[in-house]
């Protein structure tokens, strides 16, 4: 499986576009709750609450760093890798389809909604593999998230 075709996904996202596939990211998460730990830096917030009262959000921060780590993606959906649950995934090998691309009701289905709220040229990727196919598409992509 070449390259292209392997970080394409079902819905027609680039794997290697997305936050959840950034092992950078989740390594240092990781680094910074060890360090954080054995720091016993929520002793110290405690001390510094009284002084600075954004450190009695200190839980809050750790929950967030938390819930950060739990989005890593274990690898691209193709290899097994994705969510554990995906509605678009499920419709997609049901109908013995590659991807999205090969549906022709791709444009208006409800499953990739969610996904257009963020993805602005969702539809456009979309088009672009269905006629440049999975190995070649990438190299034309657009920006991935809105906040690009």
């Amino acid at each position: 499986m070449g390259a292209g075709r392997e970080y394409t996904s079902y819905c027609g996202l680039y794997c290697q576009d997305c936050i959840p596939s950034n092992r950078g990211l989740f390594s240092r998460v990781q680094e910074l709750k060890s360090l954080l730990k054995e720091l016993q830096l929520d002793k110290y917030a405690h001390l510094k609450s009284g002084q600075h009262g954004i450190f009695k959000e200190y839980p809050t921060f750790l929950e967030v760093l938390h819930e950060i780590g739990k989005l890593e993606c274990p690898g691209p959906c193709r290899s097994g890798g994705g969510k554990r649950v995906c509605k678009v995934r499920d419709r997609v090998l049901a109908a013995d389809y590659e991807g999205c691309w090969e549906c022709d009701q791709y444009g208006s289905c409800e499953k990739l909604d969610p996904l257009k709220e963020v993805h602005p040229n969702l539809e456009y990727h979309l088009q672009l593999i269905k006629n440049e196919g999975t190995e070649s598409w990438s190299a034309k992509r657009e920006k991935h998230y809105l906040w690009e």
